[in-house]
């Protein structure tokens, strides 16, 4: 009976501990999945760059969901000494400033708009050498940019603005100003054909940048003022810029030193705000907290730090939440199983009991029967007994006796026999 009642509440402990282990399964794989995404925002919001030497292979990456935004391209030999190959740089001093003038068109062309690339890098691929006898390396800058993204187009002569609600800011992926074939309907010109060929200014992604990078309004004239003419003299051009809003604390975070100069004032979490601080954000006549008042300074900055990061904010809520239902279900599984298990115990123990109470109760009828059948016997059965005995005692002394008797008259037979056969003689 022991065993029984232990075993069942092992059964159910394996039941809560695989309960428990299928949620923390559960909990890690969300965690994970956490961590993949926030990897996946930090690659499309960050700008990335590969270099490659000559003779070798370069590989551009993007994660699912986005593909390559060429932003710079550069092929030849720079100031900076990237390949161990190159000769001393005394001797080489003239040709560490030449470069391959295709080397932009010619990523653009292999690799915008992919989430893989890997190009040998040869000075065949971008036509003639820029420096003959002379290691080269190719470098490259680009963006991840996601398959869900926005688009303006703005013509030429116009002003171009983009904005994003707070608190999130502008993160530019690609801006070309010209013109492309079969955009007819784009800007079309009455008075001229549009070129049959494309001529567009792919550097004016870092114009745009440089104006609208991490802000959340911005506004670019669209001119040839503002950027290189690509085109022949009378062509009507726009300029396209794709882009996203993105979080400032993601942005923050990947770009740090972007918000060094420009960033707004914000509140310091990891000290209290002093006097003069609290004097700067609540103008005299305003209802502002006393200096007393450490709660609800504490409070204001509990304040500011959810209003600066909502999304770490969410998280840490959401990730509170599980946990504690991962708690109270584990307590709830571990008082059920308790609980079940007490009453098993309180159940079979009387059961046990009463079996035993039983068996002795048993074997005492058993014993007390014994002993009443015995009683019994001595008691019925003990004159009838007693009579017999003494009936067939009496029955052999009466054959004794008869015995003797006729033993006797056949002695005296024979002595009369034997008294009279005398006389006659």
């Amino acid at each position: 009976m022991q065993i029984m009642s232990w075993t069942r509440p092992c059964h159910g402990l394996d039941w809560s501990h695989s309960l428990f282990c299928l949620t923390l399964l559960l909990w890690t794989r969300r965690m994970t999945g956490l961590a993949d995404f926030s990897n996946y925002l930090s690659r499309i919001i960050t700008s990335h760059s590969a270099q490659a030497c000559d003779g070798q292979p370069l590989r551009l990456h993007c994660p699912r969901h986005s593909t390559i935004s060429i932003q710079s391209a550069f092929y030849g030999s720079g100031e900076a000494w990237l390949c161990k190959a190159d000769p001393d740089p005394p001797l080489r001093a003239h040709n560490h400033s030449c470069s391959a003038f295709t080397a932009l068109q010619k990523l653009l062309s292999e690799c915008q708009s992919h989430r893989h690339c890997q190009l040998p890098v040869n000075h065949l691929l971008f036509g003639k050498d820029p420096c003959p006898g002379t290691t080269k390396y190719l470098h490259v800058d680009y963006k991840c940019k996601p398959t869900e993204h926005k688009r303006h187009v703005v013509c030429e002569g116009e002003t171009m603005i983009l904005r994003c609600k707070p608190p999130k800011v502008l993160n530019i992926y690609a801006a070309v100003y010209g013109r492309s074939l079969g955009q007819t309907d784009t800007c079309p010109s009455r008075l001229t054909r549009p070129p049959p060929f494309e001529c567009l200014n792919h550097e004016a992604v870092h114009l745009v940048s440089k104006s609208c990078y991490s802000k959340q309004k911005c506004a670019v004239a669209v001119s040839n003022q503002t950027f290189k003419d690509p085109c022949f003299p009378g062509t009507r051009k726009y300029l396209s810029v794709v882009y996203s809003c993105v979080p400032q604390t993601l942005l923050r975070e990947a770009d740090p030193y972007v918000f060094s100069s420009t960033s707004s004032p914000t509140v310091d979490t990891k000290k209290a705000a002093s006097p003069a601080d609290l004097e700067a954000h609540f103008p005299k006549g305003s209802r502002r907290p006393d200096n007393s008042g450490a709660m609800m300074s504490t409070s204001l900055l509990t304040y500011a730090y959810i209003k600066e990061h909502p999304e770490m904010a969410g998280l840490l809520f959401t990730s509170s939440v599980c946990v504690g239902l991962l708690l109270t279900l584990l307590a709830v599984s571990v008082r059920v199983t308790c609980r079940g298990r007490q009453l098993r115990d309180h159940r079979l123990a009387p059961k046990s009991h009463v079996q035993v109470v039983n068996c002795q109760e048993e074997d005492d009828d058993d014993d007390d029967e014994e002993g009443t059948e015995s009683s019994l016997i001595s008691s019925a059965d003990r004159t009838a007994i007693h009579g017999w005995e003494e009936v067939t005692y009496v029955s052999d002394a009466a054959e004794r006796a008869e015995r003797i008797e006729r033993r006797e008259m056949i002695i005296q037979e024979i002595w009369m026999n034997a008294y009279m056969n005398g006389s006659s003689c």
